[in-house]
Formats: structure tokens, C-alpha cells, sequence
């Protein structure tokens, strides 16, 4: 009898083992279900968001955008906010010892938090941060739509636009703090700043600067230099038709007044 009922404990628990181990693995499963919806269903939101947003562009070059039923026209790109990548700082071009210029990873992105490449104009601000911890600008580069477009990198480690900008004026202390304004075409403006540390050349290393221009020799001593034109005068000549003091009529006498006319 007793080995009856253990036969049947040891059978009973194994019975609970196994549907556990299932119910685990439904669970398990039910899960990644889940989370498939979940990205389709963000996918197909996004997918919306362009949809919506191709649709207005077509209007627009049709002439027939206006106010749809169901609120405001989307936005043409729709970003969202602007981040500096990982790329941002200085680049070095293995000549001179420090960073000869300074490299710009900018990220458009959609509400979503994805990089897009959305249209428009930058501008990069770069301000030395001194060691009391003050700022003063250093350089700044205004970046065209055209220009920005040719930028654009798509890859698996660095996406977005990446510029490489020659210094204007060489730093002279290695923290930077970097602004970047992106313009879209419909007027909005995103901001985003990083804080950066460069590596400085030192100034025997730097290009040589433009040679200024040399002035006119002055005249030796003792030889005067060209003479000036006078400056014209500012009263206006008299008139053509007005004659001469020499030449106006003088007042006739009495006696060419008296005098008798001949007679015929």
C-alpha cells in the first residue's frame, strides 16, 4: 500500500513539473508575441507619420494644401529634436600633433527618437570655456541646405550629418562648448550643445598665416608727394546766358538821350 502511494506522489509531482515547465514556456511565448506587436504597431504608427507627411508634400506641389478635417497639416519632416553624436570634437590629420579641426556629428530626430534626414540650414557655434569657467566665442560656420545635404552619412556605427570644419582661429584651451541651430524650411529651429575637449597644436606646427598687405612707401624726406586735385566747389557757376560784368550795357548819357535822330 505504502509503495502504491508513493508511486503515486512521485507520479503527481512529475505531472506538476512538467505543467510548470509548459506554462512556462507559454508564458515565454505569449511574451515575445507581445513584444512583435508591439514593434509592429510602432511601425505602423511611423509608417502613418510618413504616409500623412508624403501627402501633404503632394498637395503643397499641387497647390491645394489646406487645413484637413481632422486638425493642423503634419509637419513636413517630422522632427523632433536635435542631438550631437559621439563624432563631435576635435579631428587631427596625423600631420601636427594636436586637432587641426573640428568635427560635427548632427542628429535630426522624428518623435520616435530615429535619425532622419530632414532638410534645412546649420549653424555650428564654438565658445572656449576658460579654467575660471567662463565662455567666449571662438568661431562659427553657417552651413547652406545644399551644402549640408552632401553631409549626410548612413552607417552602422554613425548616422546623420558629419561635417569636418577647418578652425577659423586656432583654440587656446581644450574645453569647447559646441552649439549647433538646424533650420528647417518651415521656419523651426532645434538646438542642441556638447561640451567637447580638443587637442591643441601647438603654434610652430599651425599653418602660416596670410602675409598682410604692405603699405605704400612714403616719400623720402625733402620730396613732396603727388600733389591733390583741388576739391570741387560747392556753388553753382552763374548762368551762360548771364553776360560778363565787362560786357553788361552801360546807362546811356544825356546827351545820347537828347540827342536828335537823323532826318531821312
Amino acid at each position: 500500500m505504502r509503495c502504491f502511494v508513493a508511486c503515486c506522489l512521485a507520479l503527481s509531482l512529475m505531472i506538476a513539473a512538467s505543467g510548470c515547465r509548459s506554462c512556462e514556456r507559454v508564458e515565454s511565448e505569449l511574451r515575445a508575441r507581445e513584444d512583435d506587436v508591439r514593434q509592429l504597431r510602432e511601425e505602423l504608427d511611423r509608417c502613418g507619420v510618413y504616409n500623412q507627411t508624403l501627402q501633404q508634400e503632394v498637395l503643397a506641389l499641387r497647390g491645394q494644401l489646406g487645413m484637413p478635417p481632422h486638425g493642423p497639416p503634419a509637419a513636413a519632416y517630422p522632427v523632433q529634436s536635435l542631438m550631437l553624436g559621439r563624432q563631435t570634437g576635435g579631428r587631427s590629420n596625423d600631420i601636427c600633433s594636436g586637432d587641426d579641426a573640428l568635427q560635427v556629428q548632427v542628429e535630426p530626430r522624428d518623435p520616435d527618437g530615429h535619425v532622419i534626414k530632414a532638410p534645412g540650414q546649420l549653424l555650428i557655434l564654438a565658445q572656449e570655456i576658460t579654467p575660471e569657467g567662463t565662455k567666449r566665442p571662438l568661431s562659427s560656420w553657417m552651413i547652406p541646405p545644399e551644402q549640408l545635404r552632401k553631409t549626410w552619412v548612413n552607417g552602422l556605427l554613425t548616422t546623420g550629418y558629419l561635417l569636418n570644419l577647418p578652425w577659423k582661429i586656432w583654440p587656446s584651451t581644450e574645453k569647447l562648448r559646441i552649439t549647433a541651430q538646424f533650420q528647417l524650411a518651415d521656419g523651426r529651429v532645434f538646438e542642441a550643445d556638447r561640451d567637447v575637449t580638443v587637442r591643441l597644436t601647438p603654434p610652430s606646427q599651425r599653418p602660416a598665416a596670410a602675409p598682410a598687405p604692405t603699405p605704400a612707401p612714403s616719400p623720402p624726406a625733402g620730396e613732396k608727394g603727388p600733389m591733390l586735385l583741388p576739391a570741387p566747389r560747392l556753388i553753382d557757376p552763374a548762368p551762360p546766358d548771364t553776360p560778363a560784368p565787362s560786357e553788361l550795357p552801360l546807362e546811356p548819357t544825356a546827351a545820347e538821350v537828347l540827342r536828335p535822330l537823323p532826318i531821312k
